[in-house]
């Protein structure tokens, strides 16, 4: 009986448990979420990150006339979630200095023998978006995703500096499934 007893207690606690990473507040499945704290020192260019201006901790990711990509996250879609994936939803923190800040925080779809083929791409056009200048401010977007996707294709997600003639920061991003 004290097995049981034993046995059932410890089912309960592990009922009681959860996996706050395992879904956003929207209660969206997580693809992937980063405020860059820990790459800074993991061999990635440290100019494109800047350190002192984030929205949250110390580190945010950047472009700029000299580097026109960001970090690039890439993930086989499969690897996300074994079920065909039909929207995503895209949030982060944007910093624009000026009206010459216009980047994309974009996303893309890959394929082909080895995923360079671009067969989806869309994203956060930050220079119409963010309207306040010198200031953190969130975007989001929701990404109905085409139907003939495969688990074998990939998810990628940057920052791309466009046409912008002054630095762009963003911080704090959370890319999600919706359906």
């Amino acid at each position: 009986m004290k097995n049981i007893a034993a046995l059932l207690a410890l089912i309960l606690l592990g009922a009681c448990s959860s996996d706050k990473k395992s879904g956003s507040a929207s209660g969206n499945k997580i693809i992937t979420a980063n405020d860059f704290e820990s790459v800074a020192g993991w061999n990635v260019d440290p100019l494109i990150l800047d350190r002192g201006r984030a929205h949250s901790g110390q580190y945010a990711i950047k472009v700029d006339a000299s580097h026109e990509f960001s970090l690039t996250f890439d993930m086989a879609l499969g690897m996300a979630t074994p079920s065909k994936i039909k929207k995503l939803h895209l949030e982060a923190w944007a910093f624009l200095p000026s009206n010459k800040a216009t980047g994309v925080l974009g996303i893309q779809l890959m394929g082909g023998p080895s995923n360079s083929d671009m067969l989806y791409g869309d994203g956060i056009q930050l220079g119409q978006e963010v309207k306040t200048y010198n200031k953190w401010v969130k975007v989001s977007k929701e990404f109905t995703l085409p139907d003939n996707i495969t688990a074998a294709q990939h998810i990628r997600l940057s920052l791309w500096r466009a046409d912008a003639s002054d630095f762009v920061l963003v911080d704090d991003i959370e890319l999600s499934i919706k359906e």
